[in-house]
């Protein structure tokens, strides 16, 4: 199989970025292994036109009028290496190999859940990594942080601000900076410094049990978990990354170039928001960006770092 352009991911970027190469007739593959990572919760908010509704519906909408375009090809199924330069890339599949002239990686990164019982059965429900995709659906209720560090109090300021008069930041683990207490104060948010032991689903939201045997309901607990690639092979291609808050992510230039010619990135990859409006918007530009390289590649050079 020979292809103008190979996505890895078939996700909101990696569908959007099929989308918009099937209407230019190139011949596109999207490699996906069908476990988006939103895929646990039950609606996605926020999108225009699709407020509310299950992002693994939305995907199935998007992936439908991708496949419209008779150039536009999906393969349920792994990518595990990439080599080759541009024009002239191979990619190693569960099932073989393809080649492709142009790469764009949109496998997303993963959630790398805290091991405290309970939590991995409530993540996308009432375990919480936004305000802005789930904030409303818990308006008003109490909410709590499962404090990592500083970015806790980050968390605290929007949810005491817009969303709860009643916040609480379980100071679970690390050091949640050395203003914590005056600031929590100053916003009316309450710090407990003890380590959640576990968490029980019930009444709308869970009863968090802390070391110390104590519990408090919550409607939503709020967290940051770390994440990693999704795609075990992207670490080895000597990408330039840079770290964000909970991992690292590809480092792009314009029209999401990477650092090395003709791979492409898009979506959450690349950027650390976690939210699907904005993967859309990459796969729209990364999509255009790999069809306009191939007629001039001197316009798309990779980021220089």
């Amino acid at each position: 199989m020979n292809l103008d352009v190979a996505i890895v991911g078939g996700s909101f970027a990696g569908l959007t970025a099929a989308l918009q190469l099937g209407r230019a007739s190139r011949t596109v593959a999207v490699f996906d292994t069908g476990r988006p990572r939103n895929a646990a919760s039950p609606a996605a908010h926020g999108v225009p036109g699709w407020d509310g509704q299950s992002p693994l519906d939305i995907l199935a909408a998007i992936r439908a009028d991708a496949a419209a375009y008779p150039t536009v090809r999906f393969h349920d199924q792994a990518v595990t290496g990439l080599s080759g330069e541009l024009d002239a890339f191979r990619l190693t599949t569960e099932h073989g190999e393809v080649t492709a002239r142009r790469v764009i990686l949109a496998c997303g990164v993963a959630d790398l859940l805290p091991d405290i019982p309970g939590l991995a059965e409530g993540w996308g429900k009432w375990v919480l990594h936004c305000p802005y995709c789930h904030g409303y659906e818990v308006k008003g209720q109490p909410l709590s942080i499962l404090g990592r560090g500083p970015m806790a109090l980050h968390m605290a300021r929007m949810l005491r601000s817009d969303w709860s008069s009643d916040v609480t930041v379980i100071a679970h683990e690390g050091d949640l900076g050395p203003e914590a207490d005056a600031e929590a104060a100053a916003l009316g948010v309450r710090i407990i410094r003890q380590q959640l032991a576990r968490a029980e689903p019930g009444g709308g939201g869970a009863s968090l049990v802390l070391a110390d045997g104590r519990s408090l309901h919550t409607a939503g607990l709020f967290l940051h978990p770390d994440t990693g690639f999704a795609a075990p092979f992207v670490s080895g291609l000597g990408l330039a990354t840079l770290q964000g808050p909970t991992g690292p992510y590809l480092q792009v230039g314009a029209f999401n170039v990477t650092s090395r010619a003709g791979i492409f990135a898009a979506g959450d990859i690349c950027r650390p928001a976690g939210i699907v409006t904005p993967a859309l918007a990459d796969g729209a530009i990364t999509g255009t960006a790999a069809h306009q390289s191939l007629l001039w590649p001197e316009r798309f050079p990779p980021l220089e770092v």
